[in-house]
């Protein structure tokens, strides 16, 4: 038989072992739970990182576009013209004819409605590497960087919108035409103010002459020195 001491001394033994058992599988549970937070923390961080960067896309492209027909706006015209290795071509200004009359006849809402339908139409007949974008009101901007055959593609913009009536709603169909106004650039920085002002003139002269129709400037405008 054992002696009380011995069996004491086991009994010892054994909640010592259960103790420091007891305390591993605590200590292993804690390590787990703080490893989980850790990585819980680490995803969090990812995702809010994401939403961050989702964030800051859709606010920069809300800055640079239009609400209402998708376009680039002006700052949108500017940024992407910024980043253009060749900044020569022409300068084109489009603008709805008689738009203060759709809007006076029809009401805002169908004046609406028209700028999403010219957009649409004109952005299906601009090319690749070419810049539109809506300036504000009826009046839209396009940057062509090709030089060839620039009455061709002036003159598909005009037939683009005046070819088909604008059905909108209700029944409501309208005749919607467009004036515009093209001058040369040779550099987008140094002349775009000249341009502008060129294919402004250019409009004016469209829009005299009857409207439906475009107007070329054909002097090239000279860098401000």
């Amino acid at each position: 038989m054992f002696s009380s001491s011995a069996v004491e001394a086991v009994s010892d033994a054994v909640i010592e072992y259960q103790e420091v058992a007891a305390n591993t599988i605590m200590l292993s549970i804690i390590l787990a739970l703080n490893l989980l937070f850790f990585f819980s923390l680490l995803t969090i961080a990812g995702i809010l990182s994401k939403k961050r960067v989702s964030a800051l896309k859709a606010a920069e492209t809300s800055a640079n576009h239009d609400p209402l027909t998708a376009l680039l706006n002006r700052r949108g015209f500017e940024a992407a013209m910024s980043i253009k290795d060749d900044a020569s071509g022409f300068l084109l200004i489009v603008d709805i004819d008689d738009f203060k009359k759709i809007n006076d006849t029809y009401g805002h809402s169908y004046g609406d409605k028209v700028l999403q339908e010219v957009s649409t139409r004109l952005s299906s007949v601009v090319r690749s590497g070419d810049v539109l974008a809506r300036l504000g009101g009826e009046e839209f901007v396009i940057f062509v960087c090709s030089e060839d055959k620039i009455e061709k593609l002036a003159d598909r913009l005009v037939k683009s919108v005046s070819s088909e009536s604008f059905y909108l709603d209700n029944g409501v169909n309208i005749q919607v035409t467009v004036s515009v106004g093209v001058a040369p650039i040779n550099d987008f920085y140094a002349q775009y103010e000249s341009a502008y002002q060129k294919a402004d003139n250019s409009l004016y002269e469209a829009k005299k002459q009857g409207k439906n129709q475009f107007a070329v400037s054909l002097s090239h405008c000279v860098s401000p020195q």
